[in-house]
């Protein structure tokens, strides 16, 4: 119950920060900032991943968004709007990521693997095959896990992919699959969310 709990949180979270402001922003990272201290979480690690698209995101906002010139040099402009602009949306990236970690960090893989497979579920009439359905999802999952940990370069991608292929190194494979269906109650969480969602773009 609580894993649920949490993880509608989470996504209410992740439909808020669509239309979010600037102060909002920073007020959710703050938030964010204090739960890494008490829970001793790599926040900072996070950040820097995506450093290089924050950056990215600050110049192309700053230096395309029409408004009032703070610089400007031969062909180059940076507006004030398109400044705040850049920054509001680097803290919604940053607070999205967060929030994705943050789930993955408190809730159980299990729960992830179960509630993609029943928000599918109703394709089975449709004609999907739940049992390959079900055994591509743990297995993206495992190799996930697998892959967390492991250091490699982008240039080096395509040599440990088939690294993989070849069996140089194990592959995690799963043998017995459970069969997952949902409950009314996992309808009636769905059936919730979607209901939110709507009243947020809505208002």
């Amino acid at each position: 119950m609580q894993h649920s709990l949490l993880f509608f949180f989470g996504l209410g979270l992740l439909v808020f920060l669509s239309s979010t402001n600037l102060l909002v922003n920073l007020l959710i990272l703050t938030f964010f900032f204090t739960i890494s201290i008490i829970f001793n979480l790599p926040i900072l690690s996070v950040i820097r991943k995506i450093k290089y698209f924050i950056i990215a995101l600050l110049l192309i906002y700053t230096l395309s968004t029409p408004g009032e010139i703070i610089f400007y040099y031969s062909i180059v402009s940076a507006t004030k709007e398109g400044l705040f602009l850049g920054i509001n949306n680097s803290l919604r990236i940053i607070n999205t990521f967060l929030t994705i970690m943050l789930l993955m960090k408190f809730i159980p893989k299990k729960f992830f693997i179960n509630f993609i497979i029943k928000i599918f579920y109703p394709l089975k009439f449709a004609g999907l095959n739940m049992d390959n359905f079900t055994s591509r999802i743990y297995l993206t999952f495992d190799y996930l896990e697998f892959y967390k940990n492991f250091s490699f370069k982008f240039s080096d991608f395509t040599k440990v992919i088939n690294s993989q292929i070849n069996n140089e190194s194990p592959i995690i494979k799963v043998k017995v699959l459970p069969r997952v269906t949902p409950s009314f109650k996992d309808y009636c969480w769905v059936i919730s969310f979607f209901s939110i969602f709507i009243l947020i773009q809505v208002f």
